[in-house]
């Protein structure tokens, strides 16, 4: 018979090793030293870093001193933000571009905004709220914001007129001031230059107007030319939508636009569709509505031409009339650089045509005896859709073009480009 196994001897309880129950350690319970070592180690990987600052409030703390922010964007809640970036004195200096939108700003505010941001050179300002205490008492030039570029847009209203000259005045751009009033339906006030805090040395000004012809841009010129200072503008582009619109930019350039050196003029209502475009006027259509004397300085002109078939026109001038004009009558002969932006052309022979076009005026007009420092006569011919689907249709505007304006072409500066009209 086999032998039985021997049983095992049971071990007491007594004599066995204790085991310690403990709950699981979490990133999170390390010390903020231990957690400032780590994220010093993998803070070049941005994404890393986000994925850290997303988990909880507690990473978020540590991890947003190695993020940068350099163009955040705030929609109506400023003051949390202003909170936010306030406990974190790293990610301050990595802003270098602002967008808010939404927003009441006054002088304090912005004040505190330079104080936070040191490195702050580009902001964008969408559907601000302003409003300056009348009479304002200018403040002493180094309490002043001056960002290098300022961008205001109107979208749906909230804009002051007063309000907006008193953000430009007191932001003090030094380089580039945009604004976009496509949105923009109106302002409640009138212009009061009380509300300025200083007049700012703008280089580029650059409008977008309102594809619905209103007062609103004129409104804007009109305002800027006593806001902004004299002799400092060099570059200006303008989209205009109205008669007003140029008279405001003569006045402009007749109050602060002595130097101006680049001239750039484009209308902006005209419609999307082409055949409505043929019963759309483009509303500069008389060079007494913009007198660019003053501009002793002028190198570059861009200017536009929408060209309509004969029986549309609604009067004896040719649609070229306006340009014409200008460069005739105020256009500085320092000029170097002139561009006519041709739109719309269905025949290369309209290139010819002395009633509709007459584009043989520039060429009486541009010589070297006006303009003996002209580097460039830029044509630019837009061709409509059905001449674009034509073979040689560019060689065909090219030859035409050339018969038009012979003089130019013999003194080599003349330049054509044939492209797609696009609205």
């Amino acid at each position: 018979m086999a032998r039985r196994p021997a049983k095992v001897r049971k071990t007491k309880a007594g004599n066995c090793t204790k085991v310690v129950k403990s709950e699981y350690r979490k990133i999170t319970d390390l010390p903020p030293e231990l957690l400032h070592m780590i994220f010093e180690y993998v803070k070049d990987d941005r994404w890393t870093m986000k994925r850290c600052a997303a988990t909880c409030a507690v990473l978020r703390e540590v991890a947003v001193e190695y993020l940068k922010y350099p163009s955040p964007r705030v929609y109506e809640n400023l003051d949390h933000f202003m909170t936010f970036m306030g406990r974190h004195k790293k990610p301050t200096t990595t802003v270098r571009s602002l967008q808010l939108s939404a927003v009441a700003l006054d002088a304090s505010l912005m004040t505190e905004i330079k104080g936070l941001f040191p490195k702050l050179t580009y902001l964008t300002l969408r559907d601000i709220s302003c409003t300056p205490p009348l009479p304002y008492h200018r403040p002493p030039p180094e309490s002043l914001m001056q960002v290098e570029s300022l961008r205001l847009e109107s979208t749906r209203g909230g804009w002051s007129l007063c309000g907006m000259m008193h953000i430009i005045s007191f932001l003090a751009p030094t380089t580039r001031l945009d604004i976009d009033l496509r949105g923009c339906e109106g302002f409640p006030d009138k212009f009061d230059p009380s509300c300025l805090a200083s007049s700012p040395a703008v280089r580029e000004l650059c409008i977008d107007s309102s594809y619905i012809p209103r007062r609103t841009s004129a409104d804007v010129l009109d305002a800027l030319s006593r806001t902004l200072a004299p002799e400092s503008l060099k570059r200006v582009v303008i989209e205009y939508d109205s008669g007003d619109t140029v008279r405001a930019l003569s006045a402009l350039l007749g109050r602060i636009g002595s130097n101006v050196m680049n001239l750039y003029l484009r209308p902006c209502s005209r419609p999307w569709d082409a055949a409505k475009r043929q019963a759309w006027s483009d509303p500069f259509d008389d060079w007494q509505l913009l007198d660019i004397s003053a501009c002793k300085q002028l190198e570059t002109l861009y200017l536009h031409i929408y060209v309509k078939r004969k029986e549309n026109l609604n009067s004896r001038r040719a649609v070229s009339y306006a340009a014409t004009g200008l460069l005739a009558n105020y256009a500085s002969p320092t000029l170097r650089k002139v561009t006519i932006d041709l739109h719309d052309l269905e025949r290369p022979t309209t290139l010819g045509n002395r009633v509709v076009l007459k584009l043989q005026e520039f060429d009486k007009i541009v010589t070297a005896a006006r303009f003996p420092n002209l580097q460039q006569f830029e044509l630019k011919v837009g061709v409509s859709d059905d001449l674009y689907r034509k073979r040689h249709h560019e060689q065909k505007c090219r030859e035409a073009a050339l018969r038009a304006l012979p003089g130019l072409h013999a003194r080599n500066v003349l330049r054509i480009k044939v492209e797609r009209t696009f609205a």
